[in-house]
């Protein structure tokens, strides 16, 4: 079973699951020097009558929404903390949206700190608790005061998160999935990644393919938690050696799932709830980012029967991603403002492969009515189109050509005006086979005609993020890092932009 923690920036979710679990879940030398949570952390714990559960401590500063969010994917229920000295803060706040709109349905909330908190003020903060909460899945949880230094009320902690874990049906039988959420090699291992296994058990030997690229690899060996195993169940958290796989070729936000169990689409209908303190309504054509799993895009939102979603209102909209998105009918997701950067909504998936027009036909939204029932209407009728010459499709060798050639320009390719002479002969065939690599996502266009491999690219973030954490970094920075001309290195990090792979910081940026 899967619990993770929520809450405020510095309202002790660490220290509690240090003190619940013995382990300190702030690994980063850079957590550990500033006091402050970054990357996911994860922990087992064991409960009377449930045995071992897997915690992950998520941050909580509103910088690192997005790394929180990549650990909330198939909870069993959350440890919700707020400072009893302090109270509910902004991120208590937006953490709860976030866990509501994912469909959590369980937690247990714990007010930490309570040795620094008079009678009075804890008697204060339960209240003011219990209003935030209510009307959510948290309403009529309980509520533990506790001390990570003190030890006090550590045992009832324990007994209310049993409890809730108790309650919890076991999982519908299905494909195994795991939304990848840490990438590292290991020593006469290979690749190595972890997440939260969901949806069915993943067995050493099974062959699975890593989406939304088309790659396939086979499970060398299984971990949780360090106990190496044949076979782990869903709702564990998983380490995944695999084999034929190397570490370039995949990374955090990709999902490892049986083949053929995901569709991969760059546009999906779905049922979209603003949240009723969003600070802006989302109006059609809006841009925002879409978090999906341990996976954060940007897509443009076309709102379907009306123009504008107001808080607190819910309706139809169509999803169009900047890069393929691997997913299921039923999945839920997030989606946050540019600017502000704050959660808005979210929502469900119901169509992967919607048509494009039609978004104020009355049908359209009786079809997705039906969906979100649960109900399969036929599919819509297409428009008669009129009829056009067959057009082969390209080649998989031109394909597998233009991307080996990419690979080997790495970050610094010309121009495509200077790569299509390369085909003489097959000037067609080459650009059908450039579009079907952009559709897929494994190119991404820097600028008008200039590409780069999504392995370059994503060879070219890890070695950023171990150069700089989190911390911010300059142009001049990244360039000297990665050993480009100024030119290539900005491409790149614009794209990044665009991608909310980075964040403006004035002259600085930095990874979200």
């Amino acid at each position: 079973m899967i619990v993770c923690t929520a809450g405020h920036v510095d309202h002790g979710k660490t220290a509690l699951v240090k003190a619940l679990t013995g382990v300190d879940t702030d690994r980063l030398a850079e957590e550990r020097r500033r006091g402050l949570t970054i990357e996911l952390g994860f922990a087992p714990l064991e409960l009377p009558g449930v045995g071992r559960v897997s915690v992950v401590d998520v941050p909580g500063h509103e910088q690192f929404i997005p790394t929180m969010l990549s650990g909330c994917s198939g909870l069993d229920g959350v440890l919700f903390t707020v400072a009893a000295d302090e109270g509910p803060m902004p991120q208590t706040a937006e953490h709860l949206d976030i866990l509501s709109l994912l469909g959590v349905e369980r937690g247990v909330v714990a007010l930490t700190r309570a040795d620094l908190a008079a009678p009075d003020r804890l008697a204060e903060t339960a209240e003011r608790t219990r209003e935030l909460v209510k009307g959510t899945f948290l309403e009529g949880a309980p509520m533990v005061p506790v001390s990570a230094v003190t030890g006090a009320g550590l045992d009832g902690l324990r007994a209310a998160l049993a409890h809730m874990l108790a309650q919890v049906p076991p999982p519908p039988a299905g494909a195994p999935r795991l939304h990848i959420d840490r990438v590292f090699p290991v020593a006469g291992s290979g690749t190595v990644v972890t997440g939260t296994l969901t949806g069915g058990p993943l067995r050493r030997g099974d062959a699975v393919r890593l989406y939304s690229s088309e790659r396939t690899a086979r499970v060398r060996g299984l971990q949780c938690h360090g106990v190496p195993a044949e076979e782990l169940p869903a709702g564990t958290r998983a380490a995944v050696n695999l084999a034929g796989v190397r570490l370039r070729e995949v990374c955090r936000g990709d999902t490892l799932a049986a083949p053929g169990s995901l569709t991969v689409t760059d546009r999906a209908d779905v049922s979209l709830r603003v949240l009723p303190n969003a600070p802006f309504s989302i109006r059609s054509d809006s841009q925002l980012h879409f978090h999906h799993g341990a996976r954060s895009l940007t897509c443009r939102c076309v709102l379907l029967g009306r123009d504008v979603l107001r808080p607190g209102e819910r309706g139809w909209a169509q999803l169009r991603f900047a890069q393929p998105l691997a997913a299921a009918p039923g999945d839920k997701f997030v989606v946050r403002f540019f600017s502000p950067l704050a959660t808005v909504g979210g929502g469900v998936l119901l169509e992967l492969a919607p048509p494009k027009k039609g978004r104020m036909r009355p049908e359209r939204a009786a079809r997705l009515e039906a969906l979100a029932r649960g109900e399969i209407p036929p599919p819509p009728e297409p428009p008669p189109a009129p009829p056009s010459p067959a057009v082969p499709a390209p080649s998989d060798g031109a394909e597998q050509e233009l991307a080996a050639l990419y690979r080997q320009y790495g970050l610094t390719a010309p121009a495509w005006e200077r790569v299509e002479p390369r085909f003489a002969g097959r000037i067609k065939e080459a650009r059908r086979a450039l579009r079907r690599l952009r559709e897929r996502g494994e190119l991404a266009e820097l600028a008008l005609g200039r590409y780069v491999h999504r392995e370059a690219a994503a060879a070219a973030e890890r070695a950023l993020r171990d150069a700089f954490g989190a911390a911010p970094f300059r142009l001049a920075q990244a360039r000297d890092t990665l050993g480009l001309s100024r030119g290539d290195t900005l491409l790149l990090l614009e794209l990044w932009d665009r991608a909310g792979v980075t964040r403006r910081e004035g002259d600085a940026r930095r990874f979200t």
